[in-house]
């Protein structure tokens, strides 16, 4: 398999590989894939470029935004891989934006069909960047160390890295939580995490038997006033690395939906 394409696009690995095609497959339209026919023009032909649409470089697979960092128009000349494309991985169907037969944009033939073109043991890399989420990604990328939620223990190592155990007073401004609100979503949903199924009373027995996090969907922060919490729709019971994973960041929480995938697309 070729992994260096001679211009600026190159992987590390055929896992990079298979996950940058998943990407390309996305339904929403990140990157365009088209040929260029300009000898008309007097210039080169049958020229392959890739183009970012509606998305920040910084926030695409690791080997594209490389490539993309070259360009200073958000283009980048990739004729050999357009034509892999073409070719290996059923981008097959063109559209003519002009009617001049001079831009073809190159779309799949069909999820299915490029799928049939991934090894068995690349699927998953397939899938992770078929799932990629631009803007968690982005967010992760551009979080510097202050604006990620670390525990409490964390954060007086970074105050206090030389000394431990002296007695300190912290003033913050905290949200009441209803007891009543966290039995009843503990009673409603059980005790088994419900966005990666761990399970305390299965891995510690009777340590773990009975415990669970609760974790409000809207955050109690965002909201203005007190209201009224319904524990089946608005409450989940999750473990404590979810619970963490959640919010990982201090002004954007990760959506259950999101955790899920991540998970899910980072599961050998």
């Amino acid at each position: 398999m070729t992994l260096d394409w001679g211009n600026v696009l190159c992987f590390q690995n055929e896992s990079e590989y298979y996950e940058t095609l998943g990407f390309l497959v996305k339904d929403e339209e990140y990157i365009r894939v088209y040929t260029e026919s300009n000898d008309r023009a007097g210039a080169w032909s049958g020229q392959g470029r890739m183009s970012l649409r509606k998305v920040d470089n910084d926030s695409l697979p690791e080997p594209l935004k490389k490539a993309f960092e070259t360009s200073a128009d958000g283009r980048i000349s990739e004729t050999r891989y357009v034509k892999n494309l073409k070719e290996n991985h059923n981008f097959t169907k063109e559209v003519d934006p002009t009617g001049g037969d001079f831009t073809k944009w190159l779309y799949k033939e069909s999820f299915d069909k490029v799928l049939e073109t991934v090894p068995a043991q690349y699927e998953n890399d397939f899938y992770r960047g078929y799932h990629w989420n631009c803007e968690v990604i982005k967010r992760i990328r551009n979080t510097s160390q202050d604006d990620i939620n670390l525990d409490n223990e964390s954060k007086r190592e970074r105050k206090d890295s030389e000394t431990e155990g002296r007695k300190v007073q912290y003033y913050t401004t905290k949200y009441e939580r209803s007891i009543q609100n966290r039995q009843e979503a503990i009673r409603l949903h059980g005790t088994k995490c419900m966005i990666c199924g761990f399970d305390f009373e299965k891995k510690y027995g009777e340590l773990g038997k009975g415990y669970i996090e609760v974790h409000h969907i809207k955050p109690l922060s965002e909201l203005d006033e007190a209201v009224v919490v319904n524990p089946e729709t608005d409450l989940i019971c999750v473990c404590s690395n979810c619970h963490r994973m959640l919010h990982r960041f201090r002004n954007y929480m990760v959506s259950v939906d999101e955790l899920k995938q991540i998970i899910k697309d980072n599961e050998l």
